[in-house]
């Protein structure tokens, strides 16, 4: 007899004796210990021919039945690149849906398929497709906040400062629903291009729109940021104090990384805070 089936008999004894009087994990146990989350990506958010109106979506599947915040993630790349694909945007879509936000992460045209203003008309159409489909995806329509870096970052706050009357809506659909959203958090914020060129306009920028908005701002400024001049967005900043606007502003160590990939320690947990203060998730 083969010396090792004494002992492969033991092993299987052992086994069965310590799985006694312990029932196996179902999967609706599972489903009800862990939060899930669905992923959805490429959702056209308006008709036409352009391969850049697409969204991601991300929100909680088991959380319950309560209306949620959401939050609009736009990516940066100096208006002329970057995308929502980026692992930076996908992580935080992921991040805030485990958190209980419906977060969308949203493309918009980048200058070498339009010019300006195409990529606000964009990104404003976008929070005018959530809205209009709050109810099915749960939404509370007046708790809908936005996070960008860069770019993503002018684009954002142009979204919580401008109105319906400054033109910038474009054509995209949904015009029964506003585009402005209620919170605002901005990582190496553009408010203003600086330059005398076309694009400076101040109606494209935060700087044409000093005033005393109901949007709670929170801006994120590296002081060794050679992209986004700290001076820049500082004025900025205590323009909108004057005026009595409410923002929160932190200026950390960093260049034009920060709440991006640099000082996460730092700036991760404040947007966390700061979202979850407004938007209550």
């Amino acid at each position: 007899m083969n010396s090792n089936i004494p002992k492969l008999l033991l092993i299987m004894i052992m086994f069965l004796v310590s799985t006694l009087g312990h029932s196996q994990p179902n999967s609706n146990s599972l489903k009800a210990e862990y939060k899930t989350i669905t992923v959805t990506k490429d959702i056209p958010y308006r008709e036409g021919n352009s391969d850049a109106w697409k969204l991601d979506l991300a929100m909680p599947q088991n959380f319950g039945a309560t209306i949620r915040p959401a939050l609009v993630i736009i990516h940066g790349g100096g208006w002329a690149g970057g995308s929502k694909s980026v692992d930076v945007y996908q992580k935080m879509m992921v991040d805030y849906a485990q958190k209980g936000y419906v977060t969308i992460n949203v493309e918009y045209r980048l200058t070498g398929e339009a010019g300006f203003p195409a990529c606000i008309e964009d990104v404003k159409c976008a929070v005018r497709w959530l809205r209009a489909h709050a109810k099915e995806l749960s939404i509370d329509p007046d708790r809908i906040g936005a996070y960008g870096h860069s770019a993503g970052a002018h684009l954002a706050l142009m979204l919580g400062m401008v109105p319906k009357s400054a033109g910038l809506e474009g054509d995209g659909g949904w015009d029964e629903h506003s585009s402005v959203i209620n919170v605002v958090g901005a990582g190496s914020p553009p408010t203003e291009l600086g330059r005398d060129v076309p694009m400076a306009k101040k109606e494209w920028w935060p700087i044409g729109y000093i005033a005393k908005i109901g949007t709670p701002l929170f801006l994120i400024q590296g002081t060794n940021d050679r992209i986004v001049r700290p001076e820049l967005t500082r004025d900025f900043v205590e323009k909108m104090k004057v005026v009595g606007a409410n923002i929160e502003y932190l200026e950390c160590e960093g260049q034009h990384g920060v709440a991006y990939n640099e000082n996460l320690s730092i700036t991760e947990p404040a947007l966390e805070t700061f979202f979850a203060k407004h938007l209550n998730p």
